[in-house]
């Protein structure tokens, strides 16, 4: 691919940015940044003046965007673990971590990283949880969005009273086998499963705590703010 031939390959990025101050879905515009990102981080390797070029090009509130982005990919642990694979994107725990006999006991020792910074959660993510948040990025003041601790109008309660429906059998016969109430936070709770918001701004889904918090990430609150206080 010659880039810059012609500017063809400059002016499909200044395309791409110009979408970005359309109006549309947080989403849509998540993925807009991400293409312009991860162009540059290829330039930035391969072509520096390439680079630079387009820096002075791009808006600078898209340049702060960026950055906020650039910020925001920053997959841990760091320590006790060690990152292998094709661009170092799998990050396998040691048996010093912490976290790492929990980790074991739930089969999930290791964890892989897509470009956009996002862990693959998949394997522990409990059946019938994953539910479409996208409209409420939209809808949401990024207050609402960023509140946790069961606020009635947080991003994280509305999304996962949405869940509920999927999940009522198991939860009526985890309630009749463990002589609880029929409750999403309680049976939640008891499994120690907390929420999670895929990097995407499209989805959430519940999966166990210890991976949770072993393996951090941008998630899509972070994502959804960068482009609601640069592209609302």
């Amino acid at each position: 691919m010659i880039w810059f031939a012609n500017n063809t390959g400059k002016n499909r990025i200044l395309d791409l940015e110009k979408k970005l101050y359309k109006p549309g879905k947080v989403a849509d515009k998540y993925d807009l940044l991400e293409k312009i990102r991860l162009e540059l981080d290829r330039l930035y390797r391969k072509d520096r003046s390439k680079y630079d070029e387009l820096e002075k090009a791009l808006k600078p509130n898209t340049w702060e965007a960026l950055e906020d982005n650039w910020t925001l990919w920053n997959p841990v642990p760091k320590s006790h673990a060690e990152w292998i694979g094709p661009g170092e994107m799998i990050c396998r725990l040691k048996p010093t971590h912490s976290n790492y006999k929990e980790c074991v006991r739930l089969g999930f020792t290791q964890c892989e990283y897509d470009e956009h910074g996002s862990p693959d959660f998949s394997k522990v993510t409990f059946p019938g949880s994953v539910v479409d948040i996208s409209d409420l990025y939209d809808s949401l003041s990024s207050q609402n969005i960023q509140k946790r601790g069961g606020s009635p109008n947080s991003l994280q309660e509305i999304a996962q009273m949405r869940m509920v429906p999927n999940l009522k059998k198991v939860i009526q016969k985890w309630a009749k086998e463990s002589g609880n109430t029929v409750d999403f936070w309680e049976w939640r709770n008891a499994l120690n499963l907390v929420p999670h918001e895929d990097t995407n701004c499209r989805t959430m889904r519940l999966v166990y705590r210890p991976i949770h918090e072993t393996f951090k990430h941008r998630g899509g609150v972070a994502n959804s703010i960068n482009i609601k206080n640069h592209f609302s």
